[in-house]
C-alpha cells in the first residue's frame, strides 16, 4: 500500500510562525499552493483522504478531494500556553529546555515524546495489507495534516523531531 501525506497549506499564522493555531484558514499563498499541488498530481480518487482536525488541513484536503474524512487523533501538538505566541515571545530558556529535551513540557502542553508517541501510533497504516483504523481496500492513502503531525510521521523518533523539515501545501511519501 502506498501512503501519500500532504502538509496543510500554509496560513499567516504559519508565515508568522505561531505556535499551535489550529483555527487559521488558509492564506492566499496556501489556496495557490495547493492547488498547484492539485494542478500537478492530480484530483486524489484512488484511495481515502484522511485529514487531521485543524482548519487548514480540512481546507487543503477539501481542495483535493470530495471526499474527506476527519480524524481528531491526527490533531496537531498541543503547545499549552505557548499556544498563538510567537518564538519570541518565548524565553529563552523554555525554548532552550523544549528543544533540548524531547520529554520536556515547558509550556504546559505535549511533550515531543508524547506527540510522537501519539501520531506514530495513528500513523501505523500498514498492516496486513489494509489501512488500520480506517479499514480501506483501496491501494493508496492520502493523509493531509499539520506541519508538525507530518514530522512526527517523518521523524525516526522524538529525538529527531526538529531534524525534520515540511513545507507547507507539500507532499512526501510515507
Amino acid at each position: 500500500m502506498r501512503a501519500n501525506l500532504i502538509v496543510a497549506g500554509r496560513t499567516g499564522p504559519n508565515h508568522l510562525v505561531r505556535f499551535g493555531e489550529t483555527g487559521a484558514p488558509l492564506d492566499e499563498r496556501g489556496r495557490a499552493d495547493v492547488s498547484a499541488l492539485a494542478e500537478q498530481s492530480g484530483p486524489v480518487s484512488c484511495g481515502p483522504v484522511i485529514c487531521g482536525p485543524e482548519r487548514a488541513a480540512r481546507e487543503t484536503a477539501s481542495l483535493l478531494s470530495l471526499t474527506v474524512l476527519v480524524d481528531a487523533r491526527l490533531a496537531s501538538l498541543d503547545v499549552g500556553a505557548w499556544t498563538g505566541l510567537l518564538p519570541e515571545q518565548v524565553s529563552g530558556t523554555e525554548m532552550g529546555a523544549w528543544f533540548g529535551d524531547p520529554s520536556a513540557r515547558p509550556h504546559g502542553g505535549e511533550s515531543i515524546v508524547a506527540f510522537v508517541g501519539r501520531i506514530k501510533e495513528v500513523g501505523r497504516i500498514k498492516e496486513v495489507g489494509r489501512i488500520k483504523e480506517w479499514a480501506s481496500p483501496a491501494p493508496s492513502l492520502t493523509l493531509v495534516v499539520a506541519g508538525p503531525v507530518a514530522q512526527a510521521l517523518l521523524c525516526r523518533d522524538a529525538a529527531s523531531f526538529f531534524d525534520v523539515a515540511v513545507v507547507p501545501g507539500r507532499g512526501y511519501q510515507l
